[in-house]
């Protein structure tokens, strides 16, 4: 099924909707539009398509205005004749729906009009987020799909909420530098409190901000789906019950197009592996605005107010008075005045004296645990060449040599043996995945794959036996 580049959004709703919220008075009528349809069809009323009658929308519109009437004083007309031109208002503009039944005039909201004002009061009442609750739905969507209880459907909506967590996630950064520079022109200490408190704390802040650094963090189901989403993706089984079910529901049969949705969605999932580095920045940017805002609060506790108007009355009082007047200091030709004057002392900056480090040689036992530390890495280290001489000592002119014959006799085997297993369980990963893979780039000319029945058993471990093969030149 193909979409269009464009979302056809005036195909959907009245291109009259945007008439009201535009004109001059576009926030008193959102007030009014918005506590209507919190009467009459929000939660506990009417469901959106029921019908009532035009009277009782007016009367409720009159009640509305009588309780919080948002022009106040600036009309003279009585509130009868205005809730009238309301509502014929949010007729006209296509908020309401208005029909005859008989001899009575029904008004009513469509769906699709109800569904649009739903997004715009979600948009204008943003409130943080919970996203240890988003972590958990996807890991437990995944989770679903692992045990065969759930199919694409599943996937798509995990990759979306994936997607959703991460941009939340980044726009709070931008949110608080946003805020902090509004807050920061307000003039008061009372307006920059109740904005702090108001703005930033209860609405920035994700709603379990404080818990994403307890051992038992909302985010602990990350490495799972992870794992999960490698899983399914080099699982020939499970990947291909998922690109058949994009191909059918929402390629329309194209398997190109099914693949490139597929990959889409696993790089969103994938994407939670940038979780911490996300964090990180948000934690700057949080310390940064708290330091601000903890800045602003004490100069305007410690300034005493109008500080400009007492300096220069204190001034001008000065200027006026005698020389030689008891409230003057003793400073002859009104050197108390003066630049030098009211100029602070210089005072010599004082030397610092770097102490000196004390050096203590080290003894015989911390050098030989030094040495054998060293030695310890060098022998866990797996270089391409100590690869290739381990495979070559054991493939001499063979052809190709089992996982049966390769011998461990030291650390270094034993990490070379590991790193050969690792590399075989690479081999089941698409074509395209394989050519960029550093790990299959350590031996060349040379295929290392599992075979399709066998085990291999020796000292440290079991596992599928695998095969390694020379390339044809």
């Amino acid at each position: 099924m193909s979409q269009p580049d464009v979302p056809p959004l005036f195909d959907r709703v009245p291109a009259g909707l945007f008439r009201a919220l535009g004109a001059e008075n576009g926030r008193r009528y959102w007030d009014v539009l918005a506590r209507l349809l919190e009467e009459l069809w929000g939660e506990g009323g009417r469901s959106p398509g029921e019908e009532t009658q035009r009277g009782v929308v007016v009367r409720t519109v009159e009640s509305l205005l009588a309780a919080d009437d948002p022009w106040e004083e600036d009309l003279d007309t009585p509130v009868g004749i205005r809730a009238h031109g309301l509502v014929n208002l949010f007729v006209e503009t296509g908020w309401l729906a208005q029909r005859r039944r008989g001899l009575v005039e029904m008004v009513t909201i469509r769906p699709v009009v109800a569904q649009f004002y739903t997004v715009l009061s979600e948009f204008a009442l943003h409130e943080p987020e919970f996203l240890g609750s988003k972590v958990r739905s996807i890991y437990l969507n995944l989770r679903a799909i692992a045990a065969g209880e759930a199919s694409g459907d599943q996937y798509a909506e995990a990759a979306k909420q994936s997607k959703r967590c991460m941009a939340h996630i980044a726009n709070t950064g931008c949110r608080v530098q946003d805020l902090m520079e509004a807050l920061l022109k307000r003039t008061t200490a009372r307006e920059f409190v109740s904005g702090f408190f108001d703005d930033y704390i209860q609405k920035v802040f994700i709603a379990d901000y404080s818990e994403l650094r307890t051992r038992d963090h909302p985010l602990q189901h990350r490495s799972a789906i992870i794992a999960l989403t490698l899983q399914f993706q080099h699982d020939e089984t499970k990947r291909e019950a998922l690109l058949r079910w994009y191909q059918e529901k929402v390629a329309g049969g194209d398997r190109v197009k099914a693949e490139l949705q597929y990959e889409r969605d696993t790089r969103q999932l994938m994407r939670l592996r940038e979780v911490d580095q996300q964090l990180q920045r948000l934690d700057e940017e949080i310390r940064d605005a708290n330091q601000r805002a903890m800045t602003f609060l004490e100069y305007k506790l410690r300034a005493p107010k109008h500080l400009d108007k007492l300096i220069a009355r204190a001034l001008h009082a000065t200027n006026a008075m005698e020389e030689g007047a008891i409230a003057l200091p003793a400073a002859p030709d009104r050197r108390h005045i003066s630049e030098w004057g009211l100029a602070k002392p210089r005072m010599l900056a004082r030397q610092a004296t770097a102490t000196a480090v004390e050096r203590t040689p080290p003894t015989l036992d911390e050098l030989a645990m030094e040495a054998l530390r060293r030695r310890m890495a060098e022998n866990r280290m797996v270089k391409p060449v100590h690869l290739a001489n381990y495979v070559v000592r054991h493939l001499g002119d063979k052809r190709a040599v089992s996982s049966d014959e390769l011998s461990i006799t030291s650390i270094n085997d034993l990490c070379c043996y590991q790193r050969l297993l690792l590399i075989a369980s690479r081999s089941d990963c698409p074509p395209a995945m394989r050519r960029s893979d550093p790990m299959l780039q350590m031996l060349k000319r040379v295929q290392i794959t599992f075979d399709d029945d066998g085990i291999t058993r020796n000292g440290f471990m079991e596992h599928r036996r695998f095969t390694i093969q020379r390339e044809h030149a």
